[in-house]
């Protein structure tokens, strides 16, 4: 019973974070984890936060296709190395692997997915607060596991990981012009497109948010852009999505309006008086 309430002491003091290069903190201080295998295989466990991970996967994170025979082993050696580095009781065994006695919260990528499920179910500032709080868990712009050597985890985890960080930008974007702060997006948008310049959700944004801002040429210049870049790398059109952006901003649609606008425009139609045909005498 005391040893396992010293382990659980110890997993609430170990944090990892994996949302950009792995970092590691125990009792708050930081741990410096150099060697590339043990790196593998504490982000393997804390991307499992809790659950076993079993040896063949770790062996295949660390050695891909080319598992040695003496893997076993030397997977003990690395796991007892890295619970060297840690200095506390973490990494317990299970009956098919090992596992991090931590709890979800100790890693980022599990508070970041936690705050992200949390949003869905909220509204107005609430679900902005949430997602403002689930972005903040990354330390790098849409691209975790930085530093991991194994092409097979990186494969497997990096890319859902960095969808639900730019969904979740998104979603913040939608929010935030719903308030009429269009203007104040277009830097940040315009990050985006340059970092992710194939994703036409994000490039429809930027458009409607230069629209918003009264910038209607520079709209159209960005549908330019991304239409070129569709053609050169991937020798396709723009979506049905992007096309429609496009028209709307190209003939003043009320759809791609501000909110405040479009009530606007809906008044003044409503209260115009209607105009009776003329009646030859």
């Amino acid at each position: 019973m005391a040893a396992a309430g010293r382990a659980l002491a110890a997993s609430d003091a170990l944090q990892v974070g994996l949302l950009g290069p792995v970092r590691v903190l125990a009792h708050g201080r930081p741990v410096t984890i150099t060697a590339p295998r043990r790196q593998v295989i504490l982000t393997a466990l804390a991307l499992a936060a809790g659950q076993s991970v079993g040896t063949a996967a770790l062996a295949r994170y660390l050695w891909g296709e080319d598992v040695p025979s003496h893997a076993r082993r030397a997977l003990s050696t690395v796991v007892t190395r890295l619970r060297q580095d840690l200095g506390m009781d973490v990494i317990r065994g299970t009956a098919g692997g090992y596992a991090l006695a931590v709890p979800p919260d100790a890693v980022d990528v599990h508070r970041f997915r936690a705050l992200l499920r949390a949003s869905r179910t909220a509204g107005g500032a609430a679900e902005l607060d949430l997602l403002d709080r689930a972005l903040a868990c990354w330390r790098a712009h849409g691209e975790p596991l930085q530093d991991v050597g194994s092409d097979a985890l990186v494969a497997e985890y990096a890319p859902g990981l960095a969808e639900q960080w730019y969904a979740a930008n998104e979603r913040r974007v939608d929010l935030l012009m719903a308030t009429g702060a269009h203007a104040d997006l277009v830097p940040q948008l315009r990050d985006l497109t340059a970092r992710q310049p194939l994703r036409e959700s994000l490039w429809c944004r930027l458009m409607v948010a230069l629209y918003r801002s009264g910038r209607q040429a520079e709209a159209l210049e960005a549908f330019g852009r991304v239409r070129e870049l569709l053609a050169d790398e991937l020798g396709v059109r723009p979506g049905r999505e992007l096309l429609a952006t496009h028209r709307a901003v190209l003939v003043h649609d009320p759809a791609v309006a501000a909110p405040g606008r479009r009530v606007n425009r809906a008044r003044r139609g409503a209260h115009r008086p209607r105009l009776r045909p003329r009646t030859r005498p």
